[in-house]
C-alpha cells in the first residue's frame, strides 16, 4: 500500500507541475509588464524628447522606449539619488558598462543626466540648452531610449536619458 500511495503522490506531483509552472510564468510575465509601466514623468520625458527631435529635423525618427534601457536609466537614477552624486561614471561603471550589464547589445550608446529640475519639461529644456546634451537628443545615430527620474533623501530629483542603437 505504501508503494501505491507513494507512486500516486509522485504522479500527482508531476501532474500538477505544469500548472505550477504555468502560474509561475504568468506571474513573471505580469511582473515584467508592470516593471515596464512608465511613470507620467518618464513618458513626458520621452514625448518631449521626441517633440524636440521632430521640431529640429522632421526626418528624425522618434526614439522608441526600450525595456533594457529603461532598466539602465532607472538603476542609474536611483543610484545617483542614493549617493546624491551627478555622475556619468559612478561606482566605476560607465553608461556602456551599465547597458552591457543589462544585456543591451549596442552599436551606439549615449547618456544625458541632470539634477534638480522639478519637471520633465524643465529637464528636457535644460538638456536642449546644453550643446552636448542637445547633440544626444538630436542624434540620428540613436533609435531607442530609456528614461528615469529618482528623488534623493534631500528631495533632489535626478534625471537620466539613455540613448542606444542595437
Amino acid at each position: 500500500m505504501l508503494r501505491v500511495s507513494g507512486c500516486l503522490a509522485f504522479l500527482l506531483c508531476f501532474a500538477l507541475l505544469p500548472c505550477t509552472q504555468a502560474e509561475d510564468k504568468k506571474d513573471a510575465k505580469k511582473d515584467k509588464k508592470e516593471a515596464l509601466k512608465l511613470s507620467a514623468d518618464e513618458q513626458a520625458v520621452i514625448d518631449l524628447t521626441n517633440a524636440e527631435r521632430k521640431k529640429a529635423d522632421k526626418s528624425l525618427e522618434p526614439l522608441k522606449m526600450n525595456p533594457k534601457l529603461m532598466e539602465v536609466a532607472r538603476k542609474h537614477a536611483a543610484n545617483m539619488a542614493a549617493q546624491e552624486k551627478l555622475e556619468h561614471e559612478l561606482d566605476c561603471k560607465t553608461p556602456a558598462d551599465r547597458a552591457k550589464a543589462a544585456g543591451y547589445e549596442w552599436s551606439a550608446i549615449g547618456e544625458n543626466i541632470a539634477q534638480g529640475q522639478e519637471t520633465p519639461k524643465k529637464a528636457v529644456a535644460g538638456w536642449m540648452d546644453s550643446p552636448p546634451h542637445r547633440e544626444n537628443i538630436l542624434s540620428g545615430e540613436y533609435a531607442e531610449i530609456g528614461v528615469a527620474v529618482a528623488k534623493s533623501k534631500s528631495g533632489q530629483r535626478y534625471w537620466v536619458q539613455v540613448f542606444g542603437k542595437q
